[in-house]
């Protein structure tokens, strides 16, 4: 099993159909305006650095410990202290191995939920403030960054890289349900061994079929689109970056990344929009301050030596600057 961020994915299993059938050919295009949806750290004639999918939903595992996690370890303190000071009248009714018994399931409960939320914080926090991935057209290999040290690093070739569009089911309050471009890494016997995800993130609120729904999966392919002619055809065949992620943690710039698209809605001229956005305030600006705190428990990123020389980035020519 491999965990990515928020999903545990089985290994050592062969390609199933759905992805079979969601695949992403690198020959063919899968847009006519490729954009990079503000995933890219650095761009040079020789790499282009970019977020996993994951990386703007750093935070929740600070939020998942913060509303069920803290809540429960409360109430379990709470529910100790009970049972260790438990009324005489349960003992002379006779009540007292019942109360226990109550006592202990909550208590059981709260544990767990404690346990979910400490789990979902130690998966945002101390752990690393971004996962890059690398695509280097000089020796047409993709690199996708893990952990620091020996073996962090997933290397692959461009040309053997199995890439499709996860589709998750609905979930959560917003029902919405997510897609994301995913690359599958195969063994000789073309067997799953690793993956990880790439580029932008999208959630469905309609029907994928829908045009509405269609109008959102347009953004997932002109992102890949972006990679891909990158790669294929060089930087000259795609649009200078819009504006580059950066890799400095601030409180600033996790308030940027939540709030990307804020601009858009504002100056759109539509009132339900400007609703939207003053409902949806509260929340993304508590989820920009989950951000800023999971970040600053991280370290950074560090590529090998060997990636650097193959990437020759000592200097990239945009973005990226620490």
């Amino acid at each position: 099993m491999a965990f990515d961020g928020l999903s545990w994915y089985r290994l050592n299993r062969p390609v199933s159909d759905d992805e079979r059938a969601s695949r992403l050919a690198i020959a063919r295009s899968w847009s006519d305006t490729p954009k990079d949806y503000r995933t890219v750290f650095s761009k040079s004639e020789n790499y282009l650095e970019i977020c996993d999918a994951n990386h703007l939903q750093k935070g929740w595992g600070v939020i998942a410990f913060l509303l069920p996690g803290l809540g429960s370890l409360v109430t379990a303190a709470i529910i100790l202290w009970m049972m260790t000071h438990m009324p005489p009248i349960y003992g002379q009714r006779g009540e007292l191995g019942m109360a226990y018994s109550v006592l202990g399931f909550f208590l059981f409960v709260m544990l767990c939920l404690a346990s979910a939320g400490i789990w979902g914080l130690t998966r945002d926090c101390f752990n690393y403030t971004r996962k890059p991935i690398r695509l280097n057209r000089i020796d047409k290999m993709i690199y996708a960054f893990r952990h620091n040290g020996p073996g962090g690093v997933i290397s692959i070739p461009w040309s053997q890289a199995f890439f499709y569009i996860e589709r998750k089911p609905r979930a959560g309050l917003a029902r919405t349900a997510p897609r994301v471009v995913r690359c599958l890494v195969l063994d000789d016997k073309k067997r799953v061994v690793g993956t990880f995800s790439i580029g932008t993130r999208v959630e469905l609120a309609f029907d994928e079929d829908s045009p509405a729904g269609q109008k959102v999966m347009e953004e997932l392919y002109q992102n890949f689109e972006y990679f891909r002619r990158f790669m294929e055809e060089g930087p000259s065949s795609i649009p200078t970056v819009s504006e580059f992620l950066s890799a400095e943690v601030s409180f600033r710039n996790s308030l940027k990344l939540q709030f990307d698209g804020a601009s858009s809605l504002l100056n759109s001229g539509n009132p339900l929009m400007w609703l939207v956005m003053i409902v949806a305030a509260i929340p993304t600006f508590i989820l920009a301050l989950a951000n800023y705190l999971a970040q600053l428990t991280c370290r950074a990123p560090v590529w090998p030596p060997e990636i650097e020389q193959a990437c020759s980035a000592a200097t990239p020519t945009e973005g990226l600057t620490i």
